[in-house]
């Protein structure tokens, strides 16, 4: 079972790198990226997924333009190595680690075509590890690396030519691993099933990009939560590290999201960060457009993540984004692009991800699926 990557110097266990140190099912190793212009006129990301407990590698590219999301998805055998990051129509490159990234996409049959590469902006950075125990099992269990940066390049979707302009295409990388649920359902459900409030947001500014996460538990208080100020570093060609780069702690310490009557979906936010010399950063989202997950498998109902489909399967979907049911549970996980507002004066652009699923006190949230009717 060894592989090319047995050839360096990386071994964490006795056994060879292709032979995950555990043999939970829900282990998984994901690229995931996206790009977009801060006036909403063009989001895009794209994702490949290794799952090797079920042999399974998965990815897709989705693109929210023109006010339609087209969505590609692919699925197939999982290669024993992992060096081979590719998938039918799809290939993603590192080029250098750390710094720079290339997405090939080549399915024109489909009208899906893309050639991208991501340059870092600023050092990668390694969030807080997130440990959640079901019982006795370990439900989440993963390490993510974010950094933040710029894309060049060109899609065509549906016959439509973007030239992707790196001057106003802000994008971020994450790479995670570890183990976190995905592919079939076991007959119990698990704890995600009932409840998980997750917000993931980045802020580009002229000089730093400001980056936090959390999740919330039924109560609205925080059990995981992380952030930066991440300064901009000049482009170059060797690997950087956030942490190389000046770096300040600045975690997500209070939060109000408002919700659209009737929906699951924000109609404005607001987020305390508290830098480490108690320093408050109070940043204001207002959104723009709004991206649906499921475009790239989350909550999907056919093309979830992790999920055998018999070997290789291709296929693509669009959606007219004003005619979209968004009161449907699957539909409740978005990434949006957001004008923001930084204590009340700075303004620029950036991203809000938010799953809002099971009950949530401050939002009024009391089951798994019922809708805002305003603050309790």
């Amino acid at each position: 079972m060894i592989t090319t990557l047995d050839d360096y110097p990386v071994h964490q266990t006795s056994q060879p790198i292709a032979i995950p140190a555990t043999s939970d099912l829900n282990a998984y190793d994901r690229f995931w990226f996206n790009g977009f212009v801060g006036d909403g006129s063009l989001y895009f990301s794209i994702a490949m997924g290794f799952y090797p407990n079920r042999h399974v590698i998965d990815g897709g590219m989705s693109v929210v333009v023109d006010g339609h999301q087209h969505s590609l998805h692919l699925s197939g055998e999982a290669p024993l190595d992992r060096t081979k990051t590719e998938l039918g129509p799809l290939r993603v490159e590192t080029v250098i680690p750390m710094r720079r990234h290339r997405v090939i996409v080549n399915e024109p049959d489909r009208g899906f075509e893309a050639d991208l590469t991501f340059e870092a902006g600023t050092g990668a950075h390694e969030e807080a590890r997130q440990i959640y125990n079901d019982g006795v099992q370990k439900s989440l269990d993963i390490t993510r690396l974010s950094q933040f940066g710029s894309w060049s390049g060109w899609i065509r979707i549906k016959g439509k030519y973007i030239e992707v302009d790196p001057r106003v295409t802000n994008g971020t990388r994450d790479r995670s691993w570890g183990i976190r649920p995905c592919g079939e359902k076991s007959a119990r459900p698990n704890m995600w099933s009932s409840q998980i409030y997750f917000v993931w947001s980045q802020t580009f500014w002229d000089n730093f990009v400001l980056h936090g996460m959390f999740f919330a538990d039924q109560e609205g208080a925080l059990t995981t939560h992380s952030g930066a100020v991440i300064p901009r570093v000049p482009k170059g060609d060797e690997p950087v590290f956030a942490r190389d780069t000046g770096e300040i702690q600045a975690t997500p310490c209070e939060y109000e999201m408002n919700y659209i009557p009737g929906t699951r979906r924000v109609k404005d936010a607001r987020i305390q960060y508290k830098k480490d010399n108690g320093e408050i950063m109070v940043v204001e989202y207002e959104p723009i457009i709004s991206f649906q997950m499921a475009g790239l498998g989350y909550f999907h109902p056919e093309w979830a993540h992790g999920c055998w489909k018999g070997g290789y399967a291709i296929d693509d979907e669009t959606w007219k984004c004003d005619e979209l049911d968004i009161t449907q549970p699957h539909l409740f996980h978005v990434q949006q692009v957001c004008k923001v507002t930084l204590n009340g004066k700075q303004t620029s652009c950036g991203i809000l991800e938010n799953i809002p699923y099971g009950p949530h006190k401050p939002s009024g949230f009391k089951g798994l699926d019922d809708l805002y009717q305003g603050k309790p």
